[in-house]
């Protein structure tokens, strides 16, 4: 319902916005008053100033794709570089080396885990605020539920 109510806005905006030509049979001031009364719905004008306001808007969406897929790269290379931790912590327990050489080896492998699953949890955290979202979940306010923006 409330997209067909959109969609009937959007075409008489559309429909206020096209030139119509004036007809050959029609006086001046008859072919003015039809373009200034569109033929259906209300008449919507922008202001200069909500015109800068969109155009100041558009750039920053593309920076923020730009940024979550730099993000999704960090965080896939740094699952990858775990998972191979995890497998090389396998194979050195299960490994033939002497007990001593085996713990100094793992103890090295697990302080390199950690440190790759902080700066993954760190990495997943950033992108969580690039793409609007809280750390809890949820996602920010950007006021006026009814905005166009929202469309």
């Amino acid at each position: 319902m409330a997209i067909e109510s959109l969609m009937q806005q959007a075409g008489a905006f559309v429909d206020a916005l096209t030139v119509k030509p004036a007809a050959t049979d029609k006086t001046g001031n008859e072919t003015a008053q039809q373009l200034r009364v569109p033929e259906q719905g209300d008449t919507v004008t922008i202001s200069e100033e909500g015109r800068a306001l969109v155009a100041m808007e558009k750039p920053g969406d593309s920076h923020e794709l730009d940024q979550e897929k730099d993000m999704d790269q960090t965080i896939d290379t740094l699952k990858k570089r775990i998972e191979k931790l995890e497998e090389e912590i396998k194979a050195i327990e299960d490994g033939d080396l002497p007990e001593d050489r085996k713990q100094v080896q793992l103890q090295e492998k697990q302080a390199m885990l950690m440190d790759l699953r902080d700066q993954l949890l760190k990495a997943e955290q950033s992108k969580l605020k690039v793409s609007g979202m809280a750390d809890g979940g949820g996602t920010r306010a950007n006021g006026f539920g009814n905005s166009v923006e929202n469309f």
